[in-house]
């Protein structure tokens, strides 16, 4: 009974150090250097948690006199409305037992948004984003149909513009081709026949953000 005891106890030490070893996103975003979001100070930066832990709205003066505002933040996962046309996203992904990456969403909102995705270690060293991102192709939202009429409508598709979305809740990633925007309703109405939709939802695997 007393060595059942013993190695419960143990057991339950060795979880509670596992989940302290994780570093926490505020923490991650209180120590993110100035480069990687050049128009927020740490003071910026250490407000937007302040003003949400007093259940204040977050809002900031960034480094060009514009407002800034921190909309979401939990232990792993940041939404921030950088500036009017531009929102950025950050969620903590799992590698192992103990360690995360970070995954970043820049997101510019125009006639046509666009997204870029950077990742980073916890020392906010930048990663090879081509090991960590299967990334989505204009081919993944073709439908298998061929001919005359599908390829002509595909050849609108020029121009090849998508967002990425990370989910608040789980790790997964929705990917949302946005070239549709550029395309006026005629030449959408032709080509959205033969599409297999505008989004594409890929998850995070084996370290790694995969097309399911």
């Amino acid at each position: 009974m007393k060595n059942r005891l013993k190695y419960i106890l143990l057991l339950l030490v060795t979880v509670m150090c596992n989940v302290q070893a994780r570093t926490p996103m505020r923490q991650w975003f209180a120590a993110m250097p100035d480069s990687v979001m050049p128009l927020l100070t740490k003071n910026n930066r250490l407000d937007f948690i302040d003003f949400l832990d007093s259940k204040m709205e977050a809002i900031v003066t960034n480094r060009l006199d514009g407002k800034s505002r921190m909309a979401t933040l939990t232990d792993d996962y940041l939404l921030i409305n950088y500036t009017k046309s531009c929102d950025v996203a950050m969620k903590l992904l799992p590698i192992n037992d103990t360690a995360d990456v970070l995954c970043m969403v820049s997101t510019v909102r125009t006639m046509v948004d666009d997204s870029r995705v950077a990742f980073f270690d916890e020392e906010w060293q930048p990663l090879d984003a081509a090991t960590l991102l299967e990334e989505p192709m204009l081919d993944d939202f073709r439908s298998v149909e061929r001919g005359d009429s599908a390829d002509g409508a595909w050849r609108k598709m020029d121009v090849f513009f998508k967002t990425y979305r990370l989910s608040p809740d789980d790790a997964s990633m929705v990917c949302r081709l946005t070239t549709l925007d550029y395309l006026n309703m005629e030449d959408r109405k032709a080509v959205w026949p033969y599409m297999l939709g505008d989004s594409l939802v890929l998850t995070w695997a084996e370290g790694r953000y995969c097309k399911r």
